[in-house]
């Protein structure tokens, strides 16, 4: 368990299903960091949990409330920002002063001898109760129930009871509105993370016929303008209650408070707040309670989530799946914010974590809040132009680093505005959103022209390059990694570009908008991105200088305190060094195609360089390790992902709580663990219980269904919870819940082993060309049929063959110069491959595979394999591939098959393999696999199921394979190509 959080039950033992954080110490250190833990909020306003009878923790905060203030520079150059946005920190409403028999209490000086505080994540509610030991031995507890109901607009509502315990007396409870006392330790002024404060003065304190109202204004003057008012049952002036009490006789009032915020008129939003605050004191606080009751309902259930042997680690999900519901915008006017509703940290501004992080769990969870959060950048688009061009593009839209209102608020331009890649989260939100949802509309109300716009910006920013064999580069961007700052082709920029590309050429192409030719020319740039693998170490650089930098002196760091408060953004920059690991981001998304074994290279080069000073990393690193095996790390991290608030392990929860790591503990657990990807639109489980674990289940939507699947060793249960009957598929299985839940077992293999000649892609015309080419100038006897039965068959074993079929004898030395010269002839038909001379469909077989977590393995005999992979830019998708130098008995001999089974740690009878060769497929066959057939029948003896093409290969047929009794009589059974 991290350290930290000694008075929360989330750090103790909390029962197997608990549903509530109780705190039953009070820690006055800790005020700041609890403010933000037990903050309520419901979108569209967000109350700081302080300790109403103290002065210290007390601020709202309003979506709209935000001032754009002016930046100056010294030194200005075209396209910088030209102000910042700032959330205002709004006034307390919830504050109190208690006065007995006309003396005011002061509470700091008083002797608590008694505190428990409870929020119940089902009820949305923030319960206290408080014994205090006042001068004269009285004793006065104080009880307090809040809420910011959902659905109620900007509303907080409280319910008190005050009690003399043991005296009686005159009880006064004044119930002001007013900026709160911030605490010391709120004040970082040199922590980046805060940045420039905005705070509202008070302009205005009246009554009105509705209650009490107060105004308030940036305290730099301006607008907007905030409106609060109030209502207290029992009150005659809606500011004080009181009432002569004896010992244990409780004084019991509501308080109803309402805001509203707007950068027009004062009319307009004082009519709002008292139109809010009478419709909630109508309701009445049982209402309003039931009402919030209902919508957290049914937020979990699609959101529900179990881990019965971690309890702990349970409420931590829990607790951070709440907290993304409550800062979740109920408005398209707005997005979530870094730290939600829950504290000051960066100004209240919107980063591309959003997209990346909050929604997909939203998309998954709670549809109509993600969709809120897209309406929201569409709405911003302009604006996302009109900083293309002020950067200097002459195409397309750029998206804001960190914004409020839309534009650009970063005055550091090298980890602000060059972070391209916001755009491509913006574009994987909105991937994810129509997947999940199969809403269409979205697209037509401006969605699919932000796709259209933000891909032109990657093919005005990039380039196609000759010298790189025509692979498209992307040079002087700024990945998520911000130690490492306008370099070229960082490859998570890279990667996300890539997948944004190729979904909005889909959809372009549905929609029918946008030029052939254009559509074209992403579906290029996608498929020829530069993602290049180090040959030396195997592992994807993230950069094209990252691997060439020093490391950083000193290694990274053990305390709380970022590297980026300590040194000069440059210092970092010269260094091999990660705020948070860039390709281990892109893995986690799901932007690449690699393999287990290559997720877990990158894992093991960049973990040591990787500070985690960015909270999002412990999510990265957590979905990794999970997906590639790493069990021990994935828990760990997942660990910190979920703790990172509640166990303050970043030492800055006080700024607020962190949106994007509470929702990467559920991605890690349903994409980590659940093996939950969607691709090209389909969705894919691939669910494993880490050894530590018992069970484990989580649910989720689905084409408008509620799906829940409880996991437990390698068994799946999927039950419908509500909704039509959904279509994905468990480890490439169709999941059928049309006739109840479905039981999915572990699949009957492990691993898929492939040729590439005839298989992957077709260099069988270069090799007969070679070999013909070699033939003629040596005027040996060479056609078509003989080259047949070289298929397969390594190169020199392939002359030995065509000098046989030509009844002549090739003496040793003229042999291996004869070798020579047909490979140099066929490598120069390779430098003309590409990515679009794989075979259709090869590129979702293999996604299929990785995606069921099975291994992957390329058993070819050709020994330019890994150039040729390499240029079909699906190097990093085997786990394994066979050196044919290094094997001494080509095929029919079982030699590379049994190799590649041993090199993937899976026993052979565990293996199915796929040739297109009758060598290959005897060669199978001996090794103890299971043999697929890619041609012609008569010509493939021996096999166990054929397909005429690759791209027609589907991975539940080959389980239905696998799972068949075992038997020497081979299937004869052709597969068509789906419909």
């Amino acid at each position: 368990m991290p350290a930290g959080g000694e008075d929360l039950t989330i750090s103790a033992s909390p029962s197997v299903d608990a549903w509530s954080i109780e705190q039953s110490s009070f820690d006055p250190v800790a005020l700041a960091r609890d403010a933000a833990l037990f903050a309520l909020a419901n979108g569209a306003i967000g109350v700081r949990g302080g300790i109403d009878e103290l002065p210290h923790m007390h601020a709202s905060f309003l979506p709209a409330a935000y001032v754009r203030r002016p930046v100056r520079y010294h030194e200005s150059f075209p396209g910088f920002a030209d102000g910042t946005d700032s959330r205002l920190t709004g006034p307390g409403l919830t504050m109190i002063q208690v006065e007995i028999d006309g003396s005011a209490i002061d509470f700091e000086v008083a002797e608590m001898l008694a505190f428990r505080r409870t929020l119940d994540l089902t009820t949305g509610q923030l319960a206290r109760s408080t014994l205090w030991l006042l001068p004269g031995g009285r004793e006065l507890q104080i009880d307090v129930r809040r809420m910011v109901p959902v659905g109620a607009g900007a509303v907080c509502v409280s319910r008190y009871q005050v009690t003399p315990v043991n005296f009686g007396a005159r009880i006064s409870v004044e119930c002001h509105v007013a900026i709160g006392e911030p605490g010391s330790d709120t004040f970082d002024a040199d922590d980046p993370r805060i940045s420039a404060r905005a705070h509202l003065a008070q302009v205005s304190n009246r009554a009105t016929d509705l209650g009490h109202e107060w105004c308030f204004a940036p305290a730099t003057g301006g607008k907007p303008t905030v409106t609060i008012a109030q209502r207290i049952t029992g009150s005659g002036d809606n500011l004080s209650v009181s009432a002569s009490l004896t010992a244990g006789e409780a004084l019991i009032f509501d308080r109803f408070v309402a805001a509203s915020a707007a950068p027009g008129g004062d009319t307009a939003i004082d009519a709002a707040a008292r139109a809010q605050l009478e419709a909630a004191e109508a309701a009445g606080f049982e209402r309003l309670q039931e009402k919030s009751r209902t919508a957290l309902d049914g937020f979990w259930q699609t959101a529900g989530m179990g881990i019965e042997s971690d309890p702990a680690l349970q409420l931590a999900v829990r607790f951070n799946l709440f907290h993304i519901f409550q800062s979740a915008s109920r408005s398209g006017g707005q997005g979530v914010a870094a730290k939600g509703l829950t504290g000051e940290g960066y100004e209240g501004h919107y980063f591309w974590d959003t997209e990346a992080f909050v929604l997909p769990v939203l998309a998954l969870t709670a549809p109509d809040l993600a969709r809120r959060l897209i309406e929201y950048r569409i709405s911003r688009l302009a604006d996302a132009r009109e900083h293309a061009r002020a950067i200097g593009h002459s195409d397309g839209a750029l998206y804001p680093w960190r914004t409020i209102g839309g534009r650009e608020c970063s005055t550091h331009y090298p980890t602000g505005s060059a972070q391209y890649h916001v755009n491509a989260a913006i574009a994987y939100a909105v991937e994810i959103y129509v997947a999940a949802t199969g809403d269409r509309s979205i697209l037509e109300e401006g969605a699919a022209d932000m796709l259209f716009e933000t891909a032109r910006l990657w093919m005005d920013t990039g380039h196609f390059c000759e010298r790189r064999g025509g692979a498209f580069l992307i040079h002087g961007v700024t990945g998520p990694d911000e130690y490492s700052a306008l370099v070229d082709n960082d490859f998570y920029t890279n990667a996300m570009a890539r997948r944004h590309l190729l979904f909005a050429a889909r959809i372009a192409r549905d929609v029918g908008t946008v030029a052939p030719d254009e559509i074209e020319s992403w579906h290029r740039a996608a498929t020829h991105m530069w993602l290049p693998v180090d040959p030396a170490t195997g592992v994807h650089p993230q950069d094209d200088s990252f691997m060439d930098k020093p490391p950083f002196p000193g290694g990274t760091h053990d305390d709380a305190a970022p590297l980026l408060v300590k040194f000069h953004p440059l210092v970092l920059f010269r260094h091999r060094l990660c705020k948070q690991g860039d390709v281990v981001q892109a893995h986690a998304i799901g932007a690449t195609h690699a393999s287990q074994a290559q997720i877990r290279r990158d894992l093991a080069y960049y973990e040591p360089l990787t500070t985690h000073d960015s909270t999002l990393s412990a999510t990265a690193f957590a979905i990794a390790a999970a997906r590639s095996g790493e069990e021990g790390k994935a828990l760990d991290y997942l660990r910190q992902t979920a703790f990172v608030d509640l166990d303050d392990l970043h030492a800055n929860t006080s700024h607020g709580c962190h949106m994007a790591a509470m929702a990467g503990s559920w991605l890690a657990l349903a994409q980590g663990w659940g093996g939950l990807t969607i691709e090209d639109g389909r969705l894919s489980l691939a669910p494993l219980c880490p050894d530590g674990w018992t069970s484990f289940s989580f649910r989720f939507r689905w084409q408008g269904a509620a799906v829940e699947v409880a996991v437990q060793g390698g068994d799946a249960r999927y039950t419908l919870i509500e909704g039509p009957v959904p279509q994905f598929v468990d480890r490439g299985r169709t999941v059928d819940l049309s006739r109840g839940p479905a039981l999915m077992g572990p699949p009957a293999f492990d691993a898929v082993i492939f040729d590439l000649d005839g298989v992957i892609t077709d260099t069988a015309e270069a090799h007969y060309q070679a070999w013909k080419r070699l033939c003629d100038e040596e005027g040996i006897a060479f056609d078509r049929s003989v080259n047949e039965g070289l298929k397969g068959v390594e190169r020199s074993q392939s002359l030995a063959r065509i000098a046989e079929a030509a009844g002549i004898e090739i003496p040793d030395r003229e042999f291996e110069t004869m070798l020579v010269r047909k490979n140099a002839w066929y490598r120069q038909a390779l430098a003309d491959f590409g990515p679009g001379d794989l075979f259709p469909g090869v590129e979702r077989l293999l996604a299929d595979c990785r995606n069921a977590r099975l291994k992957i393995g390329l058993a070819s005999a050709s020994r330019n394999a890994r150039e040729l992979i390499r240029r079909l830019g699906i190097e990093s998708c085997f786990d394994f591939v066979a050196d044919a130098a290094g094997i001494a008995n080509g095929k029919p001999h079982p030699e590379i098959f049994t190799e590649s089974a041993r090199a993937l740690g899976v026993a052979p009878d565990r293996c199915i393999g796929i040739e297109d060769s009758a060598a290959g497929i005897t060669a199978i066959r001996a090794a103890g696999m299971l043999a697929v057939g890619v041609g012609d029948p008569g010509v493939l003896p021996g096999a166990d199921l054929y397909f005429r093409e690759t791209g027609d290969i589907r991975l539940a047929d080959l389980f239905d394979m696998a799972a068949q009794p075992t038997s020497t009589t081979q299937k004869t059974e052709i597969k068509e190509k789906a419909s």
